[in-house]
């Protein structure tokens, strides 16, 4: 292969190698293997420990330490109406269910740990436990929620459908309290409902076997000892890497081809006729269409990888409809993507010889907010591990986390070594903002034909292709605040009006179906969060950029006008009692519930400080522990509504931090591109995007959805990507 003359794309990349630093390097390495060995001692522990198990209970005379109790024993004193047999003890129905207990009982009992056999499953009902005046330690003690004596008791909601079985609930064992001194201690037991499915079964003193060790700890010695590894490698002195004589034959055979055939020239001319038929696979559920369609948008994103990404980008809002590939198998639409496109760019770079030369000078891009995405990604596992449901909790690390450490990596990579750093990002701004528009289109039909929709408080909500209206929304606003910024201020320094007017109508078409469908959501957390937030951070910003630019603030009306559209397109419904009821905060009303679920919510995050109670765990931890009695009616939530609550549950107070300083540095990131950067309007955008997302993220969904956390990336990287750029000027801010 003939030498190739130096490319200008190159050029301000070459760098001298870091230094080696021998001393630090072989500590690092000291460190790993010292994880390792942790992580495999803690396995070999775990795997000789025993499945606990707890003795038959029999009827006693007596609670003392190593007694397993029936619920019939003479040992405990019941109130009136309760059903006893060897099986448990059922309550009555009470003339007030909701206002008075189906029955109590009191025991009292000598020793440390004490722990009731209650049967959960698909019904409502829960205790309240006091042991000598006090909440029962173990049990969540949420402020205000009090028994019928008007004291502060430990509470447990005795709902969990996911355990229902056919002969009826499950029983399990729940530790409730542990003393400080052996006793003896007096029980006070309250069961609010639950007649007929014998809620109590038995009762055990110090009995409860030692549970089996977690796999968590093993997890964070393995990451500790991966981490080791990556600094220690990147402490080294860089090589240059020499590749197999085929390698550099098929580079070869690659180059002629070009040449001749001028491939490259007409190959990413097939992502139209490419997405064509993955949709129509996806309608119709053909694995031959939809593979045919990847296929060729493969071989388009060998020439241009961001075609790959723009497609990705476009995809999200549809990524509740798996992909077919096999006959019976489809896969996640993200995750095809995401792995997809890193498999893409590594074939790229073994057979394009420009692509390998930019690779070698420009490496994986790196910086601080890729290094705390990769620790949440992480921590998440380690979280995921812990979680009482770990199946579940590992699926959404690998759909979320990994997923959006995955798409962090490949856009890095597209972006740093792009020949065309701005057409790249252009393409990917408009295969984002078409997407958008398609769902958007699709929710607009949905309320002019009366199809798929929410009805909800007085009025009917539109919802895309996602499963709530809420969901739309939060990916809507996101969407419209790159277009508005993007478009309008980018376009507002255009002197040629003939070519400006037309690009900004092109992109109203793309951006008015946007807001209409927006606003047809009826979402409270987007019309009175999102949008204001948004339309704050666009009018003080453009300003800003309009004055340093000279030009006029007449642009600023085109906010105005947007914000005007949407008051007018609520003015019809404001009877509703959607927005009638905006401020009620009564028993049974969303605002509410809402305050229920935050109570709720706060006292798990202080229940489970560290770790959280996992990834996708947060319904069954809420419903079967922390939901209150007056928030029954909105049982099945599977995250808290908030996003501070929302990273502290799933992922413990680390996670909070983590994500706290991931999303302060990539807002301090947008903040300094938009004043040097050469893409200040698209700052702006991002900066706006992210104003939204928080301030609809105080009551609702921010971050823990697949396409909500590649947006999340998306936000941070585009205008403060590691790629080349005209020189900057100096800063305005």
């Amino acid at each position: 292969m003939s030498s190739q003359p130096p490319d200008h794309r190159l050029a301000g990349r070459l760098s001298p190698p870091p230094p080696n630093r021998p001393h630090r390097t072989h500590l690092l390495w000291l460190c790993a293997l010292v994880c390792l060995l942790a992580a495999g001692a803690w396995l070999l522990r775990r795997g000789n420990s025993q499945t606990p198990h707890i003795s038959t209970p029999t009827a006693v005379a007596a609670l003392g330490p190593g007694v397993v109790a029936r619920m019939d024993s003479p040992v405990f004193e019941y109130g009136e109406g309760w059903h006893l047999s060897a099986g448990g003890a059922d309550p009555r129905e009470p003339s007030e269910p909701w206002t008075e207990p189906a029955g109590t009982m009191s025991f009292a009992y000598s020793g440390r740990e004490l722990a009731l056999q209650l049967a959960v499953g698909d019904y409502w009902g829960y205790i309240f436990v006091t042991i000598d005046g006090a909440p029962a330690n173990r049990l969540p003690s949420i402020p205000g929620n009090l028994n019928s004596a008007d004291v502060a008791a430990g509470y447990k909601p005795l709902l969990a459908p996911e355990l229902q079985r056919a002969e009826g609930p499950t029983p399990v064992w729940v530790l409730v309290h542990r003393a400080d001194d052996d006793g003896p201690h007096t029980v006070e037991v309250e069961v609010w409902r639950g007649w007929g499915q014998i809620p109590l079964r038995a009762v055990a003193v110090d009995a409860l076997p030692a549970p089996r060790l977690p796999l968590w700890p093993a997890a964070g010695f393995g990451l500790g000892a991966i981490w080791s590894l990556y600094f220690g490698l990147k402490n080294r002195t860089r090589r240059t890497r020499q590749y197999p004589a085929l390698a550099q034959k098929v580079a070869g055979l690659v180059s002629a081809v070009r040449r001749v055939s001028r491939v490259h020239q007409w190959l990413p001319r097939l992502w139209p006729g490419a997405l064509l038929l993955i949709g129509a696979g996806v309608f119709l559920d053909s694995w031959l269409l939809s593979d045919a369609g990847l296929m060729l948008l493969a071989l388009a994103a060998l020439v241009r990888p961001e075609i790959w990404l723009a497609a990705l980008l476009f995809g999200l809002p549809f990524y509740l409809y798996p992909l077919p590939i096999l006959p019976g198998r489809a896969l996640n639409l993200i995750e095809i993507g995401v792995w997809g496109g890193l498999v893409l760019w590594g074939i790229r770079h073994w057979i394009d010889p420009l692509a390998e030369a930019q690779r070698r000078s420009a490496g994986v891009p790196r910086n601080t907010q890729h290094l705390l995405l990769a620790l949440l990604v992480s921590l998440s596992l380690v979280a995921a591990l812990a979680a009482q449901y770990a199946d579940l909790a590992l699926r959404e690390w690998r759909t979320v986390f990994l997923a959006g450490g995955g798409f962090a990596l490949l856009l890095g990579l597209v972006l740093t070594q792009s020949d065309n750093p701005a057409r790249s990002r252009q393409l990917l701004i408009n295969g984002w903002l078409a997407g958008g528009t398609a769902v958007a289109l699709i929710a607009l039909w949905q309320f002019a034909s009366g199809q798929m929709l929410i009805q909800a408080e007085g009025v009917a909500r539109v919802r895309g292709l996602y499963g709530s209206p809420n969901n739309l929304a939060l990916y809507l606003e996101r969407t419209l605040a790159i277009g508005i910024a993007y478009f309008l201020f980018r376009n507002s320094h255009s002197v040629n009006r003939r070519a400006r007017w037309p690009r900004v109508a092109k992109y109203a078409l793309l951006l008015l179906p946007q807001v209409a469908a927006l606003v047809l959501t009826f979402s409270k957390g987007a019309l009175f969060l999102g949008i204001p937030a948004l339309l704050l951070v666009l009018t003080g910003g453009g300003a800003v950029l309009l004055a340093r630019q000279g030009k006029s603030l007449r642009f600023l009306w085109w906010l105005a006008a947007i914000g005007g559209v949407v008051v007018l397109g609520l003015l019809p419904f404001l009877g509703a009692d959607r927005f009638r009821l905006l401020l009620d905060f009564g028993a049974g009303t969303t605002g509410g519930l809402r305050l229920n679920l935050w109570r709720s919510a706060w006292a798990m995050a202080l229940d489970h400080p560290w770790l959280g109670v996992g990834p996708d765990n947060f319904l069954y931890a809420y419903r079967s522990g922390y939901l209150l009695p007056a928030a029954w009616q909105d049982p099945n939530l599977n995250h808290p509504h908030n996003f501070v609550l929302d990273w502290w549950t799933r992922l413990g107070l680390p996670g909070l931090i983590l994500a706290g300083a991931w999303v302060g540095i990539g807002v301090r990131q947008l903040g300094r591109a938009l004043c040097v950067g050469a893409e200040p309007g698209l700052a702006l955008g991002c900066l706006a995007a992210v104003a939204a997302a928080l301030a609809h993220g105080l009551i609702d969904a921010s971050f823990a959805l697949p396409d909500l956390m590649l947006v999340w990336v998306l936000l941070f990287s585009l205008p403060t990507g590691q790629y080349p750029q005209s020189p900057q000027p100096e800063s305005h801010c």
